[in-house]
């Protein structure tokens, strides 16, 4: 590498994000122009760096998000560093080559208490859900190496879904934290994930199968690809991974709204896609 080459950091980690656009059914149905959630996020500049929000309810802007998403708090945060300090001091000196430096970004979403459904219909549950991973690039051409953070997954190992009586029912999801152990690389991932979308990138998920613990939910269906399908609320799907030779992303919980309410939500979504640039 010539000195001129340099490492774009880039990447970001967001707690709760998503659009309303659907309120009622069939004939009663509403169009919902701008009910967005929109929340502060973490992310990076190619500098690299650390950028991160601590978040609450009061963030909340939008009248009908705010009578459909409810939760505690959230922490998101976003670090690009060359993983040894001492070397990029002596870098910036002129005595070792920038290109030398091995870059990590590091990224993580935490949120608490967080509650999605309208009162008094169909919602969703969930205590407490991290997601987060670390890559380190290095310094000769190859591929990027990832690492779960130990957080990453739900509190209790699961979620939990209320029906419009107020009848609880507890789905069992559970995080395999092997998957990184095992699979670090794209291309030891491909061997377990071989799902490919059609940018290319392998899909699958870092959850175990899910499960109902005790009753299920009436009418619902786990799906093959990992989601559960809820009457009156929807489709969730929880860890799902994207990977790219040149990008990563953990999604901790996704989420295609159905009746009463229509549109999308994601929770604890970090990303990063850093790279050298000549």
């Amino acid at each position: 590498m010539s000195e001129t080459t340099r490492f774009h950091f880039h990447s970001h980690a967001a707690a709760l994000s998503g659009r309303i656009v659907r309120v009622g059914e069939g004939k009663n149905a509403k169009f919902v122009k701008n009910s967005f959630i929109d929340l502060p996020a973490a992310a990076l500049p190619a500098s690299g760096g650390r950028s991160s929000a601590q978040l609450t309810r009061k963030y909340l802007k939008d009248s009908f998000v705010k009578s459909f998403v409810r939760f505690d708090s959230a922490i998101v945060t976003s670090e690009g560093v060359f993983d040894d300090a001492k070397a990029h001091f002596e870098a910036t000196l002129g005595k070792r080559r920038s290109g030398s430096l091995e870059p990590r970004t590091t990224v993580s979403a935490d949120i608490r208490g967080l509650d999605i459904g309208l009162k008094g219909q169909v919602h969703m549950l969930v205590r407490r859900v991290r997601g987060g991973f670390s890559s380190k690039k290095g310094v000769t051409p190859g591929e990027t190496a990832i690492e779960l953070d130990r957080g990453t997954g739900f509190e209790g190992n699961s979620v939990k879904f209320v029906d419009a009586t107020g009848k609880t029912y507890t789905l069992n999801v559970e995080v395999n934290r092997d998957v990184f152990h095992n699979h670090h690389t794209l291309s030891a991932l491909r061997a377990s994930f071989p799902r490919a979308g059609e940018d290319g990138a392998t899909h699958g998920t870092i959850a175990k199968p899910v499960a109902w613990k005790g009753r299920e939910f009436p009418g619902s269906a786990i799906e093959t690809d990992g989601g559960v399908s809820i009457p009156g609320f929807g489709r969730v799907f929880f860890g799902e991974i994207a990977m790219l030779p040149t990008s990563r992303r953990l999604t901790m919980v996704r989420i295609n709204l159905g009746s009463p309410v229509g549109g999308d939500v994601a929770a604890a979504d970090v990303m990063d896609n850093g790279s050298w640039a000549g």
